[in-house]
Formats: C-alpha cells, structure tokens, sequence
C-alpha cells in the first residue's frame, strides 16, 4: 500500500512539519483560465487560456498524547501554526511524496471537525498554488508595482477594412476586447455586421 507523506514548511524551513497521520484522500485539481465569449453572429466559443493554479485538498487528523500515532507535537500546536501561516498570507512549500507536488502554495481555508468522543482534531486543509513574480524592470515593474506608465501607443481614428475583416477582430485590435464589436457597429451605423465591405472606412 502506498502513503503519501506530506511535509509543509515556511521561512525557508525555518518552521517545518510532517503530518503524523497520512492523509486518508489528497486532491489536486489543475484547471485551465478558459473563457467563453459571444460571437457577432451568434453562438459562443471556448477559448484557452493557459494553466490556472492548482489546488490541492486534504484530509487528516492531528491525534492528541496517548494516541498510538501521537509523535510529540501538540495538535493543538500545530492547528495554531496552520493557522498562523495561513493569516499571516505567506507562501509555504507544499512537498507531498510519490506526486509532482514540490511547490509554493497559500493556505486558502483550515477546517476542523469536532467528533463525539473524540479529542483527536479532525482537519481538512484547502491551498492554492503561489506564484513568484519576478521583476526586471521597465514595463515587468510598472505591471507589478502597480503604478503602471500611460500606454504611449497612439490609436489612429479611423481604420479601413481588409479582406477576412470581422467586427469582431477589429475590436478585439483596437478596443481590447472582440465583444465590443456592437460599439464599432453602433458608430458607424453597421445594423448587419455579415455585410461589412472591403475597403469601407470605419470609425474608431
């Protein structure tokens, strides 16, 4: 039978411990950022938009002194230090054997059932994978100072339609977003997008 051991630890491993009892079920779950957007001309559309952050659930008990699993660190203690890391919003590194899981994660949600006759704390641990942004400079740290510098880029006024055009695409170039395809149709009076012309000049 195969067991998962699960090691957390905080500060560089300054702070670190192994839960006494495996998890009797780890979850992880990976999603994608996919979002779906309206067509011009009706209907929607998947689109892919890269790995999100995984997500990893577990369930456990901390057994309290006298159990047979009991290994000398307070459950009592230990809820407090899942607690603690959890508040304080710092990311801890999540190390779960036999898996890929070898990564950065915050604390999202700390659980406790109380069982009738019972003392061991019963625990379910929720967390999300913890990206490290790294700065360069120049653009990277304005993104991430937050501060940000005005888009210098200069829209131009008008544009004039190519072949393959769609109000959809032109939107998408010079609005941010294809679903702003009505404002374009709305400023140049288009009521039927499916007969939009080769060289007709759309304002923008």
């Amino acid at each position: 039978m195969n067991t998962r051991t699960v090691l957390l630890w905080h500060n560089n491993g300054e702070t670190q411990f192994t839960f006494a009892v495996n998890p009797i079920g780890i979850t992880v779950s990976r999603p994608n950022t996919n979002r779906v957007e309206t067509l011009a001309l009706g209907g929607e559309i998947n689109l892919w938009g890269g790995r999100g952050l995984r997500e990893v659930e577990l369930e456990t008990f901390l057994p309290r002194d006298g159990s047979r699993f009991f290994q000398g660190s307070s459950p009592d203690t230990i809820l407090s230090l899942l607690k603690r890391w959890q508040d304080s919003g710092d990311p801890i590194r999540l190390i779960i054997s036999g898996t890929d899981i070898n990564d950065a994660f915050l604390i999202e949600d700390v659980s406790q059932t109380f069982r009738e006759g019972d003392e061991d704390i019963w625990l379910s641990l929720r967390l999300r994978e913890y990206k490290f942004q790294s700065v360069t400079g120049g653009e990277e740290a304005d993104a991430a100072s937050g501060s940000g510098r005005e888009d210098e880029r200069i829209t131009p006024d008008t544009y004039t339609v190519v072949k393959g055009d769609t109000l959809w695409d032109i939107a998408a170039k010079y609005y941010g977003s294809g679903t702003k395809w009505g404002i374009l149709a709305e400023k140049n009076g288009i009521t039927n997008p499916r007969l939009l012309q080769i060289g007709t000049v759309l304002t923008l």
